[in-house]
C-alpha cells in the first residue's frame, strides 16, 4: 500500500486522478472533516496538509482495531487500500486552515515549550514528519483532548513517546502548547 502512495506521488499524474478519487471516495468523511478537511467540529482534528504516510497509517490502525474508534474503525475496514491510498492523497493536498486559539495570552509560552518538547517530531513549523503528524492547525478542542488522553490513558496508544512529554507539562503548559500549536499555519 506504501508502495501504492510513492507511486502516486512520483506521477503528477497519477497524484492528480488520486486526488480527485479520493475526493469522491470521501463523501463520508466530510460529514465530520470538511469539504476541504478542515474540521466541522473543534473535537474532529483537520484532516487538511497532513501527511499522507501518516493518514495512511491512520487507516491500517483503525482497520484493523489498535486505534479504536467505532466510527473511524467501521469505515477504514470498509475502505479498499486503493480507497485509504486516495483519500490520503486527497486531504494531504488540501490547506489547513488555523483555529481559534483558547488562550491568546500563553501563546509565548506555549511556543517555548513547543520548542524544547515537540520540534523533534513534529517539525519547527508543526508540520511533522512522513508518519508522524501535523499538529499545527488542528483545533483545540481535538488537541486538548488528545494530550489529555495521553496524559489518562496510556494503553490507547502504547509506547508513545507522547507519554513521557505530557508528564512533564503542568495543565498551564499543555494550555499554552495548545494554544501556540491551534494558530500555527
Amino acid at each position: 500500500m506504501y508502495s501504492m502512495l510513492e507511486t502516486r506521488l512520483a506521477s503528477p499524474s497519477l497524484l492528480k486522478e488520486a486526488i480527485a478519487i479520493g475526493d469522491e471516495r470521501a463523501s463520508v468523511c466530510k460529514f465530520c472533516h470538511g469539504d476541504k478537511g478542515n474540521s466541522k467540529r473543534d473535537y474532529i482534528p483537520n484532516l487538511a496538509d497532513q501527511n499522507a504516510k501518516y493518514l495512511l497509517k491512520q487507516f491500517e490502525l483503525f482497520a484493523s482495531k489498535q486505534r479504536d474508534d467505532k466510527i473511524m474503525s467501521e469505515l477504514a475496514m470498509n475502505l479498499t487500500s486503493e480507497d485509504r491510498v486516495n483519500i490520503a492523497l486527497f486531504y494531504s493536498s488540501k490547506k489547513a486552515k488555523p483555529g481559534s486559539v483558547p488562550k491568546p495570552e500563553l501563546i509565548f509560552k506555549g511556543k517555548e515549550i513547543f520548542k524544547s518538547q515537540c520540534v523533534a517530531c513534529h517539525g519547527d513549523n508543526g508540520h511533522g514528519k512522513e508518519e508522524l503528524p501535523r499538529i499545527a492547525s488542528q483545533p483545540a478542542e481535538f488537541l486538548k483532548r488528545t494530550l489529555d488522553n495521553y496524559r489518562t490513558n496510556p494503553k490507547r496508544r502504547p509506547n508513545s513517546p507522547m507519554q513521557a512529554i505530557i508528564g512533564k507539562l503542568t495543565s498551564e503548559d499543555q494550555e499554552a502548547v495548545i494554544s501556540y500549536v491551534a494558530r500555527m499555519r
